[in-house]
């Protein structure tokens, strides 16, 4: 019995090697297969900033930002391969677009808009390839970017919802990324476009406080005043200035950029030294400086500074507009901003000034 049972255990053993693949003592080492890689490049980008008041849209080649939103649109190449010999088998390639608007009053939900699509390939695989998108971010998480397969032709869309947690202060260095897939090729992983630095805070007495919002932060916006809008005096006032003081503040082109103070103890002396109480008010007029008195360029700091009696009326209007565009901008203490007057005759003269008063 021991005898014939050994016999029927060896032939089971032989019957499971033969399905499983087991090697034997008479059997050859099985072949090695080849491996599949894959890898990924960007075309270069051009960055460039857009005017404040001109929309932010998409062209190939560039990645285009204003203080809360970006455009970026390029090419991508894949290439395959089978390894070791790293023989070349085609590539792939595709157009990606990456549209984000930040939210300059919520720091918890804003988006980018992805898309990508598959212009030619001369890989079959590439033509069942898989596709998904997330953010690279250090602070951030992203939902939206559901896998989609990149057929040849079909442009594939992705909403990715960002979310800054918390309510510090945090900048962050942001792209949206690639993995893409066309098996049986290894996957590649890349960002699509530069990395842009992204600020979200919630600063106090920066509105909204409780749900604060998100800038890009290397962005230098500029501060539009009109001399034919509601405060058209003070306008003047300020171009008269970038003209006559020495370092021309604020106009872009010709001088250095203000940069905003939020300390109120600086505030205030600022307008002191500008404006001080000595200087007699002409009736429904009050004093107006320049640079303002909310910058570290100020006047207890800088001597370099105009100061003219204007109505009082338009001076304190101007005055909110200014917070109001602060605030919408998200201009934190430091941040850069330029003073650009608008409106103003080609042929420009100092006789084309509305009358003002200026400061003995």
């Amino acid at each position: 019995m021991i005898k014939r049972g050994g016999i029927l255990l060896a032939a089971l053993v032989a019957v499971s090697s033969a399905f499983t693949g087991v090697a034997t003592a008479d059997a050859a080492p099985p072949t090695p297969q080849p491996r599949h890689s894959a890898t990924a490049q960007l075309t270069p980008l051009t960055t460039e900033n857009v005017a404040t008041d001109a929309a932010v849209t998409c062209t190939v080649g560039h990645v285009r930002t204003d203080r809360t939103s970006s455009c970026a649109s390029g090419g991508l190449r894949v290439d395959f391969y089978i390894e070791p010999e790293h023989q070349y088998q085609g590539s792939a390639n595709f157009a990606w677009t990456s549209n984000v608007q930040l939210d300059a009053r919520n720091r918890h939900r804003w988006t980018d808009k992805v898309t990508l699509r598959l212009l030619s390939t001369t890989v079959p695989a590439a033509e069942l390839g898989v596709a998904s998108i997330t953010e690279t971010c250090g602070h951030c998480t992203s939902t939206g970017g559901t896998p989609q397969i990149t057929t040849l032709g079909t442009t594939r869309n992705w909403d990715i919802v960002i979310d800054s947690p918390g309510a510090v202060t945090n900048t962050d260095a942001q792209a949206p990324h690639l993995n893409y897939e066309a098996a049986p090729y290894t996957p590649v992983s890349i960002d699509l476009g530069p990395k842009l630095n992204v600020r979200c805070d919630n600063t106090p007495r920066m509105s909204p406080a409780a749900a604060g919002g998100c800038v890009y932060p290397d962005y230098t916006p500029s501060y539009n005043i009109s001399v034919t809008g509601p405060f058209d005096q003070v306008a003047w006032h300020i171009d008269w200035a970038q003209h006559n003081l020495k370092n021309h503040w604020g106009w872009k082109g010709h001088g250095p950029a203000l940069t905003r103070t939020m300390g109120k103890a600086l505030i205030r002396a600022n307008r002191r030294t500008a404006c001080p109480s000595s200087i007699p008010r002409p009736a429904g007029k009050s004093c107006d400086e320049y640079p303002f008195a909310s910058t570290h360029q100020g006047a207890s700091v800088n001597p370099d500074f105009s100061c003219h009696m204007l109505p009082a009326a338009q001076n304190r209007l101007e005055g909110r507009a200014r917070q109001s565009w602060y605030n919408a901008n998200r201009l934190l203490e430091n941040d850069k901003f330029w003073v650009n007057v608008t409106n103003v005759p080609t042929v420009r003269s100092d006789a084309a000034m509305r009358p003002l008063v200026q400061c003995p």
